[in-house]
C-alpha cells in the first residue's frame, strides 16, 4: 500500500484513496497539499475534483485516480476563488436563515471544475429549495448547488471552530482529518455515567464525545470482573443478605444492591457472589 495516496476531497469531506504511479511524486506531497484526481460524480460520470493530501492512511473504500498536483496559478485561482465564496457566505447566509429559520449556514467553497459555488449547511430536516435557489441565483449570477452536513462535518469544515479547542486542550476531534468513531448509548452504560446529564457528555458538535471511545476497552475488559446489572448476588459473609445488582463502579470496585425490601447497600465486589439459578 506504499503507492496510495490518502486524501480528505475538498468537496464532499469524505476520504479517498488515489493510487500513485509516481512514488517520485508521492514522496514530495506533504500534508495539507491539495491534489487535482478523478471520480465518479453523482451523475455517474467521471470528473476532476481536489482533495487535501492527509500525509496518512485512512481506511476507506472511496478510490480515484490521481491526475497532479495543484500548483502555480492554477492554485492562485483555486485559492481566489475560496476567498471570493467566504466573502459572500454572509449573504447566502442571511437569505438562507430567512427561508430555513432551523438551519444552520456552514461555510462556501468554490468547485473549479464545476464551476458552482457549494453553499454547507447544517439541518436536521429536509427542505423545498426551489424558491429559494431562483433567488438566490438570480442575486448572484453563479450556479450554486446546496449540500447538507451532518453535524461532525459542520463543525469541521466551519471557518468559525478553527480556533476552537476541545476538552482535552488540543484540537477538536471534528477538525481532525482521521475517521471518527461513531458513539453509542452502550458505551455510557459500560462506563456507568448513564446517570450524567446527558449534555454535558455531548461535543461541539452536539453528538456524544468522541474521548468516550478512548478507555472504552480497558472498561470493557473490566466490568467482566462484575456480575451483570439486575443479576442477583447475595454477601459470602451472610448469604441471607441477597439483592439485586443495580450499578457498579469500576473505579472504586464496588456495587450497588437493592434488597428484596427496598434497601440499597454497596459493597466491594469481592465480597459478594452470584446465586446460581
Amino acid at each position: 500500500m506504499s503507492n496510495m495516496a490518502y486524501v480528505l476531497d475538498w468537496y464532499t469531506n469524505k476520504n479517498v484513496v488515489l493510487e500513485m504511479k509516481d512514488k517520485e511524486v508521492l514522496s514530495s506531497l506533504k500534508a495539507g497539499d491539495k491534489i487535482v484526481y478523478e471520480t465518479t460524480d453523482q451523475t455517474g460520470s467521471n470528473a476532476l475534483t481536489i482533495g487535501t493530501f492527509l500525509g496518512h492512511t485512512v481506511p476507506t473504500d472511496r478510490k480515484g485516480i490521481f491526475h497532479r498536483i495543484l500548483a502555480g496559478d492554477e492554485k492562485k485561482f483555486f485559492e481566489e476563488q475560496q476567498v471570493f465564496s467566504l466573502q459572500i457566505f454572509p449573504l447566502f447566509k442571511k437569505m438562507f436563515k430567512k427561508y430555513f429559520s432551523t438551519s444552520t449556514p456552514v461555510t462556501a467553497r468554490y468547485h473549479v471544475f464545476a464551476d458552482q459555488i457549494y453553499f454547507y449547511f447544517y439541518a436536521e430536516e429536509r427542505y423545498v429549495f426551489s424558491d429559494f435557489v431562483k433567488e438566490l441565483r438570480q442575486t448572484l449570477n453563479k450556479n450554486i448547488f446546496l449540500f447538507q452536513v451532518g453535524a461532525r462535518d459542520m463543525v469541521k469544515m466551519s471557518p468559525a471552530t478553527d480556533c476552537i479547542v476541545g476538552c482535552n486542550g488540543i484540537q477538536l476531534c471534528c477538525k481532525s482529518t482521521r475517521p471518527l468513531p461513531s458513539i453509542e448509548i452502550e458505551n455510557i452504560v459500560l462506563q456507568n455515567l448513564e446517570w450524567r446529564d446527558i449534555e454535558k457528555l455531548k461535543g461541539r458538535c452536539g453528538k456524544l464525545k468522541c474521548c468516550l471511545m478512548y478507555e472504552l476497552e480497558q472498561y470493557a475488559e473490566e466490568s467482566k470482573k462484575f456480575p451483570p446489572k439486575g443479576s442477583e448476588v447475595c454477601l459470602k459473609s451472610n448469604c441471607e443478605m441477597c439483592g439485586f445488582v443495580t450499578s457498579y463502579n469500576i473505579m472504586t470496585n464496588d456495587v450497588s444492591v437493592r434488597t428484596k425490601d427496598g434497601w440499597f447497600f454497596r459493597v466491594p465486589v469481592a465480597l459478594i457472589s452470584a446465586i446460581k439459578k
